[in-house]
């Protein structure tokens, strides 16, 4: 009888030996399973948040770094404005930049334009909410692009509605030209051709002393034509989702800022946001700034020929989106040699970190887990495989009497072994999952809170705010994302630390046979 059919004839004679070994194959493959799946989802789920904040980095002076707070404080006016055309341009070179653009970017309170209010409509169209809108604002954020293409229609932030973008004419010859998103131009009765005046106006820039006269506010005016409109995306595209309105790059939230929450401000902006061409843009702050001068020069009295100097200077925020997000650190490696002084590179993924702090300490638990799982494995296996062969040894000395080869005899214990651990490792697939998933529900709980108020505040600066991919993700969307399910990496990835843990301890057992002497054996 060769050593395979004797190894089956074994496990089912023995079979209270091969029940307590399978117990305990069961019960480490459990605790193995339920950290891989775990492991897993935590990589997963950092996946797919990631691509949702998307492949975006921008170059600029880290604000929000305490670091850089007593040098930014000793920095002249003039070192704001350090990164030129030539050098981002130089930077969009990169073999990792897929699309990339560059913004002069204003704003300003206006008499006769009124912003549409997202956060408004949203109340109204709830049932029995008796509520005012949302925010009040006046202030109309302006956008330059260099791009004619638009940056956030490739992002797919937006989509175009009516007439056209911007002509490669437009853009270099600073074109009075407007993109308007289609709500604001309703609200306004615009319409694709129709002339739109924006002014600029002096509202609370009256001196306070002086704030009970009434002086009128004056207002410099610029006219633009609208040569399209805009509507916002409202959907996530996700890597593997189906609906086809928004790329994965972003997404575009309902909230409320005052009397809601902060995501309503960058609503407000996603539908209120003029563009226009870089050019036309500084043509238009820098004819306030003239107006000023001359309208209001006690406005101006204390800013220095240095400071007006710099303010003739464009001042640009860029923004690079790029083939993938994990050519984000290398593009940041390539990138920081070209820079200014005080100047780095922030991915649209820095804050992931900060916002996923319970998914990361899930993720070291689980890896820990792991290694003390797969130690703790083969230390009970090669317990289990030596008592049990400690009281065959008669039995395995008479295969050597007879002629065996000790590798078939090793072979033989192998096959056994294997055999029962393919069947528990088999059903400790399913179980470990349920276990895994239960172990991250518990932990997740207790610290969801905590994470959820500390992340909220970051992601908004990092991802919507900075980047202006339009996408909110804070410890809630994550939590969203944290999915504890089969995959077929789950799978083969098990299997194989659980076999692998198995063979290893049959293969340090069979020092013991090695030492087994037939004839000593016989005649004991």
């Amino acid at each position: 009888m060769n050593f395979f059919n004797r190894a089956i004839r074994s496990v089912t004679r023995q079979k209270s030996k091969s029940m307590i070994l399978f117990a305990v194959i069961f019960v480490l493959g459990n605790i193995l399973a339920g950290s891989v799946i775990i492991q897993q989802s935590t990589q997963n789920v950092e996946k797919t948040t990631k691509e949702q904040m998307g492949a975006i980095a921008t170059v600029g002076i880290d604000w929000s770094n305490p670091k850089n707070q007593k040098v930014i404080e000793q920095m002249t006016a003039d070192e704001y404005s350090a990164l030129t055309e030539k050098i981002i341009q130089k930077i969009a070179d990169s073999p990792y930049v897929k699309n990339y653009d560059y913004s002069e970017q204003t704003g300003y309170n206006s008499k006769l334009l009124k912003p549409y209010d997202p956060a408004a409509d949203k109340k109204a169209e709830e049932p029995d909410n008796g509520a005012d809108g949302g925010f009040v604002n006046t202030y109309i954020p302006v956008r330059g692009v260099q791009d004619p293409k638009i940056m956030d229609i490739a992002l797919g932030k937006i989509k175009l509605v009516d007439g056209s973008i911007f002509t490669a004419d437009d853009i270099s010859k600073g074109a009075n030209v407007v993109f308007i998103s289609k709500k604001f131009a309703e609200k306004n009765g615009l319409h694709v051709g129709d002339e739109m005046t924006i002014d600029q106006t002096t509202e609370g820039m009256v001196n306070p002393e002086k704030a009970e006269s009434s002086e009128p506010v004056k207002s410099f005016d610029t006219k633009f034509k609208v040569v399209g409109t805009y509507d916002v995306l409202e959907q996530v595209q996700k890597k593997s989702g189906q609906s086809g309105k928004a790329s994965n790059d972003s997404v575009v939230h309902a909230a409320a800022f005052p009397g809601g929450s902060p995501q309503d401000m960058f609503d407000f902006d996603n539908y209120n946001t003029i563009y226009m061409p870089n050019k036309a843009v500084h043509n238009m702050s820098q004819g306030f700034r003239k107006f000023l001068q001359a309208e209001m020069p006690e406005v101006m009295s204390g800013v220095s020929q240095e400071d007006i100097d710099a303010a003739d200077k464009p001042y640009y925020t860029t923004i690079y989106q790029l083939k993938s997000v994990d050519d984000l650190d290398k593009f940041k490696a390539d990138t920081k040699p070209l820079l200014p002084k005080n100047y780095s590179v922030m991915a649209s993924t820095d804050e992931f970190d900060n916002i996923a702090g319970q998914f990361n300490k899930l993720s070291k638990i689980a890896k820990a887990v792991i290694i003390a799982a797969v130690l703790l494995s083969i230390v009970l296996i090669l317990l289990v495989i030596l008592l049990f062969m400690r009281d065959r040894k008669r039995e395995l000395g008479i295969y050597l009497s007879l002629g065996d080869k000790k590798s078939n005899v090793i072979l033989q214990i192998m096959v056994e072994v294997l055999t029962v651990a393919i069947i528990a490792l088999v059903i400790s697939l399913t179980t470990g999952k349920f276990l895994g998933s239960f172990a991250s529900e518990a932990f997740l709980s207790s610290d969801s809170g905590q994470s959820a108020n500390g992340g909220m505040s970051g992601s908004m600066m990092s991802s919507s705010a900075m980047f202006n991919t339009g996408i909110a993700v804070d410890a809630d969307t994550i939590a969203k994302n944290y999915a504890v399910s089969f995959t077929p990496f789950y799978i083969v990835t098990y299997l194989l630390a659980g076999l692998s843990t198995v063979i290893v301890s049959v293969l340090l057992s069979t020092l013991y046979i090695f030492k087994l002497k037939p004839k000593k054996i016989l005649l004991g």
